[in-house]
């Protein structure tokens, strides 16, 4: 008796610190066309704990949309199925492999396709697309641990909805398993579920590739009101080949990028307001309807964000071709992977590289 008291004792003790798992949930892609599952092993198809039964075993699932959602030309009349691989088993969406299930919803006439994978296994995929994984040990497990508190920070906000964030630049670049490295698994485990807190809240993490000056005050650039989002000083990016670049843009291009939002024969194109770390937050564009303002990064987006890297340029020209000198690469909001990595080279543990870009945050383990 006296040791089953002691033993629950132990466990009731312990119980606190044995958290489950979290999972992520990421979209792959949005199509109103087919997307293709496929498996070295059969994989089932289940619509909630009932298995859908169209087929003995899938190994191969050509999956589309009609009434309900459509597996190899048979309509489910499902609005929602996940697929589970057995396992040991990985599937591969459109020829990329993914860790976990892979969730098939409805959506807009057509399908969405998104990964539900453990927040570990899907930093595999995340680390390696966001950072050369040749770069010092300190500057991957800097990574490691801001790519999971972002993720858990988006889980958070995107409570209730569908999927947590896209596997894109608009969230975090995530390829899957296709990406795999054995430093990127090694600063992952080193950094295991830790995470950037600030006043007991998982802190929203953002970071870019290269700032070329301070970072960004997050509140200038988004209406981000944070106190570890305000901008650091970062001098020690130099070596990126981002840190200063030049681009010519056809001004036809500039005004098909703009036209969707009523801008036709520009005249002139220049910034308008600078946040305090020098960089652009709104142009002035003259055109044959009138005047319009229009924030840098949504023409950064409009552009495209290799046409245009960051918002800290100056316009060289303006004639038939647009000339453009800048600097930095990315939007200057939080971490600076380049000033990251020299600082790692130079003897910085990734706790001290974390605190610096958001000063007053934490590290713990969610």
């Amino acid at each position: 008796m006296r040791f089953i008291i002691f033993l629950f004792t132990v466990l009731s003790f312990l119980a606190p610190s044995i958290s489950r798992a979290e999972t992520m949930r990421v979209i792959l892609t949005e199509t109103k066309g087919v997307a293709r599952i496929t498996s070295t092993r059969p994989f089932s198809v289940m619509s909630g704990s009932r298995r859908i039964s169209v087929e003995p075993a899938y190994q191969v699932a050509e999956i589309s949309a009609r009434r309900g959602i459509v597996i190899n030309r048979n309509d489910s009349l499902q609005k929602v199925l996940t697929l589970s691989p057995e396992r040991g088993a990985k599937l591969f969406v459109n020829g990329t492999p993914y860790l976990g299930a892979i969730i098939i919803r409805v959506k807009n006439s057509g399908i969405a396709v998104i990964n539900e994978v453990e927040l570990e296994q899907y930093l595999q995929g995340v680390i390696p697309s966001e950072m050369p994984t040749d770069w010092p040990m300190e500057a991957l497990k800097t990574q490691a641990v801001i790519s999971r508190t972002y993720a858990l920070y988006q889980k958070r906000k995107n409570k209730g909805n569908d999927y947590d964030l896209p596997a894109s630049v608009l969230g975090q670049v995530y390829k899957g398993d296709s990406v795999y490295n054995s430093r990127a698994v090694e600063a992952i485990a080193d950094t295991k579920r830790l995470v950037a807190m600030y006043d007991g809240e998982v802190a929203v993490t953002f970071f870019h590739s290269t700032s070329a000056g301070p970072t960004e005050d997050a509140q200038e650039r988004w209406g981000i009101d944070m106190p570890y989002l305000k901008g650091v000083s970062c001098p020690l990016d130099f070596s990126s080949s981002y840190f200063s670049w030049q681009r010519e843009i056809p001004l036809a291009d500039l005004e098909n990028a703009l036209n969707q939002m009523g801008v036709e024969t520009i005249a002139t194109l220049a910034p308008f307001s600078y946040s305090k770390s020098g960089r652009t937050l709104m142009v002035r564009i003259l055109h044959a309807g009138g005047e319009t303002l229009v924030k840098a990064e949504d023409l950064r987006r409009l552009l495209g964000y290799k046409t245009l890297p960051s918002t800290h340029f100056r316009i060289d020209s303006f004639g038939k071709i647009l000339k453009i000198s800048g600097m930095g690469w990315g939007h200057g909001v939080g971490l600076c992977q380049w000033g990251a990595k020299v600082m790692a080279e130079r003897g910085m543990n990734f706790d001290e590289i974390v605190r610096y870009y958001y000063p007053g945050v934490t590290l713990e383990r969610y």
